[in-house]
């Protein structure tokens, strides 16, 4: 399964390693930048199999 995740960078490395623990990762991006304004928020791009 593909999952995107908006969160801040800190957020989004703890969910990643959340998600480790009960499905298995099978890769994931660098942080990207939202464009929306001056948000503070990235976007990680997860592929995982249950």
């Amino acid at each position: 399964m593909k999952i995107r995740i908006m969160a801040t960078e800190d957020e989004a490395a703890q969910l990643i390693e959340r998600l480790r623990q009960v499905v298995t990762v099978v890769e994931s991006s660098e942080p990207y930048p939202n464009h929306r304004g001056d948000s503070v928020l990235v976007r990680v791009y997860v592929e995982a199999r249950l």
